[in-house]
């Protein structure tokens, strides 16, 4: 008895000790977890865990929360606490959600749904069909997303729930503007942040006011706007919430840049743009810093201009890499849904909602499959599923292909941020095609440049042929579009290309931001290939001409010097032989 009474002080304490020093409590937390192993009190350790699962969230460490709230809901479930395990339940989509496994974390939330229905426990009913709307606007399902909101909206008013309903009205807020209702939006985001702030949550309050601002901007009423984003900067200060201070100053400066503000703005922009890369805010960093292009564009400052977008462009490569990291990730979701779906017995669940839940995990799967193969060679998909992870390997043969966008900065002057990310995207999208008809398979696009390879992952004999078919067909492209371009009096890009064959080894790489690479001194050299050519030519290396010589024409540029290389053959690709 003394040993229990001990672990609840403990969790008592750590409770205290939450939100205000997170270090001491999960000191705390793990002496409880600790404790009540070593007494065998398996209520007391869930309870423990739970917590612990929380701190650890609250440090932006997902996979551990959701590794110890697992543990929780083994032991409540084990021990038959209903009520218990359905807290857990939610907690554990709310981990699920914030990794972007959304497919699981709909699963999970239905399943303490479940539990709450049977327990007639309506204040959680509300709490958790509110967290399933949260979800499935994610999943850009709107009239689900509309329907778990009115059915929690219905429960809140009967209980008179004030502080449910104020988070009801910010999502509904939210997704009436999605919708471009903006009045029925502004209807439902009017003064709830008062209430919110009443209950200790400044966070969602001063999510409540930056919308009724964005509202505000989209209407044109810039006075009230500027009144709401100044009122999120105040409220930051107390919450230190940088997200949210970042997207304010971005907000201020697109509506500075609307008034024809231009200082203003720059001032704006810049302090987001600082906020963010400092809290390694990379979605603020990406945004603010194609707005300060767009804003030094049109104040004449075009230098300033092309360096803010160079910034944006990285910062979105960033974001890229990242998002295949959360596609890979869903992998997992899709082998814990297949053994699940062997073990369920659909027909025999009586609640519906978790009937369609299911059936939306199946829709994930699919869409997990399909976009897995958008970003690695079909080969590399099929051994992670097989085994979760895909080894290196080395190819002795394979043709590397660089491409790089030339007159980049002076074309870059005459264009607007978008029109400059509009033109590159439509060639790129080119390229793509291009390289799939002739059995490529890219790599990565790096700023203006584009990488693709011959030779794998399937090892091919043709690998030079077929990299040279595509590189001409490059050159015509842009060819064509130079004369399309010349005829309508129109800036037009041109492009340089460099060829190189030889061993490289591939594979996904990194522990953090992996992605399908390849490197070697095969790699280096293609590069250098396309630095030392010249605009509208393929300029290919000795040993890629040794296996093209038979057929194709070529123009000996005789040894070229390059860097780190010292002096090389180099060779122009003019056509095939006929």
């Amino acid at each position: 008895m003394e040993s229990t009474v001990s672990v609840k002080q403990l969790l008592e304490e750590c409770r205290q000790l939450f939100g205000t020093d997170t270090p001491a409590a999960f000191a705390v937390c793990e002496r409880a977890i600790l404790h009540a192993t070593n007494t065998g009190s398996l209520a007391e350790e869930a309870d423990a865990r739970h917590l612990m699962a929380q701190i650890v969230f609250g440090q932006g460490q997902h996979e551990l929360a959701a590794a110890e709230i697992e543990k929780a809901i083994e032991i409540r479930s084990a021990l038959n606490l209903p009520g218990k395990l359905a807290s857990s339940y939610n907690s554990y989509g709310v981990f699920l959600d914030a990794m972007s496994r959304h497919g699981a974390a709909l699963e999970a939330y239905f399943k303490s749904l479940k539990i709450k229905e049977e327990l007639n426990d309506k204040k959680g009913i509300a709490s958790t069909l509110v967290n399933i709307g949260s979800v499935y606007s994610r999943l850009h399902n709107t009239e689900r997303e509309l329907q778990m909101y009115e059915r929690a909206k219905a429960i809140a008013h009967e209980l008179q729930d004030e502080r449910t309903l104020a988070y009801i009205n910010l999502n509904l807020g939210i997704l009436y503007w999605r919708k471009e209702e903006y009045n029925n939006a502004l209807q439902h985001l009017e003064g709830i942040e008062e209430k919110l702030q009443a209950a200790g949550d400044g966070l969602n309050a001063q999510k409540a006011v930056m919308n009724r601002g964005l509202i505000y901007l989209k209407l044109g009423k810039f006075d009230a706007a500027e009144n709401n984003f100044n009122t999120v900067l105040q409220l930051s200060q107390q919450t230190s919430d940088h997200t949210l201070a970042a997207v304010a100053h971005t907000n201020l400066a697109e509506l500075s840049l609307h008034k024809n503000n231009l200082k203003e703005a720059i001032t704006h922009a810049q302090e987001a743009i600082q906020i963010a890369t400092t809290n390694n805010l990379k979605e603020c960093v990406k945004d603010a810093t194609l707005l300060l292009s767009e804003i030094e564009q049109k104040a004449g400052n075009y230098q300033n201009a092309l360096e803010e977008y160079k910034k944006h462009i990285a910062a979105k490569d960033n974001l890229m890499s990242l998002h295949n990291i959360k596609l890979l990730e869903e992998l997992h979701l899709k082998y814990d849904l297949e053994r699940k779906q062997q073990e369920a017995e659909i027909h025999q669940l009586k609640n519906v909602e978790l009937k369609t839940a299911l059936d939306k995990l199946q829709e994930e799967k699919h869409r997990s499959d399909n976009l897995l193969r958008n970003i690695l060679p079909d080969e590399v998909a099929d051994e992670l599923k097989q085994s979760g992870k895909a080894k290196a390997k080395l190819f002795e043969a394979v043709t590397v292909m660089f491409i790089d966008i030339r007159n980049f900065t002076v074309i870059s002057e005459k264009l607007t941020p978008e029109q400059l990310v509009s033109e590159i995207d439509f060639l790129f999208k080119k390229f793509d095609t291009i390289i799939q008809q002739f059995d490529l398979e890219k790599i990565k696009t790096i700023g203006d440049a584009y990488m693709c390879v011959a030779g794998l992952p399937v090892p091919d004999t043709l690998h030079a042929t077929k990299a040279a078919n595509a590189a001409l067909a490059i050159t015509s492209l842009m060819d064509e579009l130079r004369a399309e371009r010349v005829k309508n009096n129109q800036p037009f890009f041109e492009v340089r290309v460099g060829l190189h064959s030889g061993p490289v080894v591939a594979g996904i790489v990194g522990s953090l931001k992996f992605a399908y690479d390849i490197w070697g001194d095969t790699v280096n050299t293609a590069a250098r290939m396309e630095q030392n050519g010249e605009a509208g030519k393929i300029n290919v290396s000795g040993e890629t001409h040794a296996l093209l010589q038979s057929q194709y024409d070529f123009t000996y540029r005789g040894k070229v010097h390059a860097k780190n290389k010292g002096e090389i053959d180099m060779y122009f690709l003019n056509q095939a032989n006929t």
